[in-house]
């Protein structure tokens, strides 16, 4: 019997890079940069935009993001600038880029001559397939504008994701939501008038503010996400540091769903998809089962394939080039220029990238035999055996499948798979949420 369930940090990633030890030097950057004038195998590619700049300051919130409109156009070219020397580098000439994924803060807060420049300069020089998926996030804020609307169809952008995070009003308050609720609901009646192919992301695992049954706000936000007929949901657990909520959940000791709780929470609301019509394809991603739809954990962990390079374009943005991992300057350095191109930057060893390719399988619910057998899979039989037992994976001839328990733990699962090393690192150096 599992005793609790453990979240980690949204922006982890395996390795956890050392705020010191992984601080990145001239030095670093150079040998970084010198490898990539080497050419490389053909292999597919994912690139990711960070836009910072939002209107909002929702308490939940822990990204880089800046309020200041005004300077928009510097980052653009610096940002344009980073797309060049990229694209000048033989080693990314022989990447074939099949995903765009703009980020943020709040992409649909730029204006459309800067959002055509930024997507235009990428599509221009870089190697994109034909089949190219561009997704972008939004607020409700923007998204509905007539500006905004027209710049998502006229670059034919795969899916346009709204940060609704609840119908509930009384939780929007508690997290200082600056869109309001007739905003959100005219966003997504634009966008489904449009044919605009729309996701929306839905928390759980909310404090108890008390205002009202946490579990019944969470699965009447999941009925109205179903009613509206959105093509894709982001179901998330809410990670409660690093943002402006961490202070009044210590100051005001509020509590959060037991184990017994979430355990609830995830089932129902899995249960209430797979009756709705959805397919679940992560660990939070559910899609309409009629709809090709990419999912984004797909481009950054292993399970049915070897983790792609991503190239991280913007203030803060962590990317994945040729073995290296890396983390861009935050805003202040990025637009100003610091010492250093990055903030941190790690060149994995082949014992990491090898881990790399298998331990996030937990994100992706699935992992192939094969895949297992080109990564080390010896060294995970142990690990693979004591998940069985516990009823967390399942087998068949192919691949291990996370199972509707394993569902509810799936962090547990991914942490479980860690080296001790790693385990060491995430203990000393980072937030994690124990629910019992």
């Amino acid at each position: 019997m599992i005793k609790e369930k453990i979240l980690l940090p949204h922006q982890y990633y395996y390795p956890h890079m050392d705020l010191l030890a992984d601080k990145s030097t001239l030095k670093k950057e150079n040998a970084f940069f010198s490898e990539l004038d080497n050419k490389s195998t053909i292999r597919e590619a994912s690139i990711y935009v960070h836009i910072p700049f939002c209107d909002s300051k929702c308490a939940f919130c822990g990204f880089d993001k800046v309020k200041n409109t005004n300077e928009i156009p510097k980052y653009k070219d610096r940002i344009i600038e980073e797309i060049e020397n990229y694209a000048s580098k033989e080693y990314i000439k022989n990447l074939r880029v099949n995903v765009i994924h703009i980020g943020g803060g709040t992409p649909t807060i730029l204006p459309k001559d800067v959002f055509n420049e930024i997507l235009n300069t990428i599509k221009e020089k870089f190697n994109v397939t034909d089949d190219l998926i561009v997704n972008i996030e939004g607020s409700a804020t923007t998204i509905y504008k007539d500006e905004v609307i027209e710049y998502i169809k006229e670059n034919n952008i795969s899916k346009v994701s709204v940060g609704v995070q609840t119908f509930n009003q009384k939780l929007r308050d508690q997290y200082k939501s600056k869109a309001t609720l007739d905003e959100v609901y005219l966003t997504l009646s634009k966008l489904k008038s449009n044919n605009i192919t729309t996701g929306i992301d839905i928390m759980y695992g909310f404090p108890d503010f008390k205002i009202g049954d946490v579990k019944e706000i969470t699965f009447n936000d999941i009925r109205e996400a179903i009613r509206l007929g959105v093509d894709a949901i982001d179901f998330g657990q809410m990670y409660p540091f690093c943002n402006n909520l961490e202070k009044r959940v210590e100051d005001e000791k509020l509590g959060f769903p037991n184990l017994e709780e979430l355990v609830d929470i995830i089932t129902t609301v899995n249960k209430m998809m797979e009756e709705a019509g959805y397919e679940q394809k992560a660990s939070y991603g559910y899609t309409k089962k009629d709809k090709d739809i990419l999912v984004m954990e797909t481009a950054y962990y292993g399970g049915i394939h070897n983790v792609p390079d991503c190239i991280a374009l913007g203030s803060g943005a962590f990317g994945f080039i040729n073995g290296y991992k890396y983390r861009n300057n935050s805003y202040n350095s990025y637009i100003n220029g610091g010492s250093t191109r990055f903030s941190q930057l790690k060149k994995l060893t082949e014992n990491q990238l090898e881990n790399l390719n298998i331990v996030g399988f937990p994100k992706l619910l699935f992992l192939s035999k094969q895949q297992l057998a080109q990564n080390g899979g010896a060294k995970y039989e142990g690990k693979i055996k004591e998940l069985l037992n516990q009823g967390l994976l399942e087998e068949d001839e192919y691949a291990f499948k996370i199972t509707e328990k394993g569902k509810c733990f799936i962090d547990n699962i991914y942490y479980f798979l860690l080296e001790d090393e790693e385990k060491r690192v995430i203990e000393n150096q980072v937030r994690v949420l124990t629910i019992r």
